[in-house]
């Protein structure tokens, strides 16, 4: 199947590639299906959530563990269910990445999107324990810590 992209022009996928939310990206609830687009360079850290419904949509997305490491939260068993989780190995968790600068760039802790890889079904959740953030630092600060981000300057 092939899909136009503002990003990256036409691009052939595999419908096997497709993933389903189940529950939306926050304020995109019209949207359901995405396709992962790995960046080319090897050992990037980063991948590309492309939707397959909307050309413009793509998201840049990271493994949270890869930057955070002590980054932790428990999966609400209506979660596990929905997502059809059988096992922790089918369990991926992204956070969407948002780069307003080369010095603002910051990851969504706040709202991963848990993704069963298995069944290739995925949810946007709210962490509501924690210290999370939705304006984390990507390249230092603390787990937690919120840089004021998320305050509007006039």
């Amino acid at each position: 199947m092939i899909i136009n992209t503002k990003r990256f022009g036409p691009i052939k996928i595999d419908e096997n590639q497709v993933i389903t939310f189940i529950s939306p990206i926050l304020g995109f609830g019209e949207l359901q299906k995405y396709v992962f687009i790995q960046s080319e360079e090897e050992q990037h850290p980063f991948e590309f959530l492309q939707s397959i419904e909307d050309e413009n949509l793509t998201f840049i997305v990271t493994d949270p563990f890869t930057f955070f490491k002590e980054y932790e939260f428990q999966l609400d068993s209506h979660w596990v269910e929905a997502l059809e989780v059988y096992s922790e190995g089918e369990v991926q968790i992204m956070a969407i990445v948002t780069a307003r600068s080369a010095e603002d760039i910051t990851c969504n802790l706040k709202a991963p999107i848990v993704l069963n890889r298995t069944r290739n079904i995925a949810a946007q959740i709210v962490i509501e324990d924690g210290n999370y953030t939705t304006r984390q630092p990507l390249l230092g600060g603390k787990k937690g810590e919120d840089s004021g981000a998320d305050l509007i300057q006039k």
